[in-house]
């Protein structure tokens, strides 16, 4: 029942990748996305409080997470005047959380085992918060690589309406970092959790596997970007895998043995 409560926000962030996806079609939407934006953003993020706290979190709730996420780094971008990253990140918002309210209701089995704790709400937040920077850096290297095939193929009118390729770039390191730093923490968190929680912490886990594996892709990106000054089109294409691959995994390993399996 509490999946119920995303049809609205789902319908709103619709709205907003229509009106992102084409242009001059709905000036009224146009003029107001920041509102829209803001309302669905909040109407999102209280149905997946009531969803967290009235059961054992699932594959759901995660991939629900991680669409607030990824619509709030949106929003604060679009509010700092950085419109186009929409193009990127509203649709993909939308089909994610639109794949939360259909997938199976299930339990992972570290919950069943563990219980709640402490180190939920802690491990939970510092991770989605990094999935959110993985998600804007997803959004800002799509739109850089748009704004790269523009300028070598000399489209200047529709160049106009990018932001700078320097700027883009920045932008997505800075947000490649922010990502870095809180999944880092997020999983020392699941850590200390596991090892206060379960019998077994360190036991073979495939979702674990492939969470280090992903926070190993960025570190190294990161490397790449500051030792061999590999930036630009190089950092954009990491950022667009990784953030590719992690979503997959979400839902992948989700079904496979392991304590963050559905129960």
């Amino acid at each position: 029942m509490e999946r119920l409560a995303y049809v609205a926000p789902l319908a709103l962030y619709a709205v907003l990748a229509f009106v992102h996806l084409l242009p001059g079609v709905w000036a009224w939407g146009e003029r107001n996305v920041p509102s829209v934006g803001g309302i669905a953003v909040t109407m999102h993020a209280f149905a997946l409080g009531i969803a967290l706290t009235s059961g054992h979190p699932g594959l759901g709730e995660a991939l629900s997470a991680t669409s607030c996420g990824l619509m709030i780094a949106w929003l604060l971008t679009a509010r700092g005047g950085m419109k186009n990253v929409g193009m990127a990140l509203t649709p993909l918002g939308t089909v994610i959380l639109g794949v939360s309210t259909v997938v199976p209701d299930r339990t992972s089995a570290v919950m069943s085992s563990a219980g709640p704790s402490p180190w939920l709400p802690v491990h939970l937040g510092l991770t989605f918060a990094g999935l959110a920077g993985f998600a804007l850096s997803f959004g800002v290297g799509v739109l850089y690589l748009v704004a790269r095939n523009r300028l070598k193929h000399k489209d200047i009118s529709r160049l106009r309406s990018l932001p700078p390729l320097e700027w883009l770039d920045r932008l997505q390191f800075r947000a490649t970092l922010f990502g870095f730093v809180f999944l880092t923490l997020g999983i020392a968190a699941g850590g200390a959790w596991a090892a206060a929680a379960l019998e077994r912490p360190w036991a073979f886990d495939p979702k674990i596997l492939a969470t280090l594996a992903l926070w190993l892709w960025y570190g190294v990106a990161l490397q790449v970007r500051l030792v061999l000054k590999m930036r630009g089109r190089w950092s954009a294409l990491m950022s667009i895998a990784g953030f590719t691959a992690t979503v997959s995994s979400m839902i992948a390993f989700r079904f496979i043995s392991g304590w963050h399996s559905g129960g």
